[in-house]
């Protein structure tokens, strides 16, 4: 469906229709990762964090290289890795030469969880040929550059 037709909208520029409907869809999507999420107790922000720490050698990582990659860069990480380690998906370990450096490493149960979740959210398809794909993918770069 049209955005004009979603939002009953009429726009002054096929940018301002581009802007708004990259805004409209990023939702759109957001909303099918998160009820394929829901089944999973994570949240997307919980999912890419777990995926960072997985990615990373000894599945460790510091907290702002976490905080660095995240998609949603979110300014209060802590609080999102502290309801990680509630879950027992992460540990944080402190250096013992100097306190103020934490590491944080995903568990087993962290590996599994994030294993779970991405398999639900690979379940979330767009109907797009691979050539639309990274015709697509161009663009919203091009948008970004």
């Amino acid at each position: 469906m049209k955005i004009e037709e979603e939002l009953k909208h009429e726009f002054v520029s096929p940018q301002q229709r581009a802007f708004t409907n990259i805004i409209f869809t990023s939702n759109w999507v957001l909303n099918k990762i998160a009820v394929a999420l829901k089944p999973t107790g994570l949240s997307l922000q919980q999912f890419n964090a777990l995926s960072i720490l997985d990615g990373q050698p000894n599945k460790t990582a510091f907290v702002n290289l976490i905080k660095d990659r995240l998609i949603d860069r979110m300014p209060n990480v802590s609080r999102l890795l502290n309801k990680l380690m509630e879950k027992g998906l992460i540990e944080k370990q402190r250096d013992t030469s100097d306190q103020r450096v934490v590491y944080i490493k995903i568990t087993q149960n962290g590996i599994n969880a994030k294993k779970a979740a991405r398999e639900m959210i690979n379940g979330v398809v767009i109907d797009l040929t691979s050539e639309q794909s990274d015709l697509l993918n161009n663009l919203l770069e091009k948008v970004r550059a």
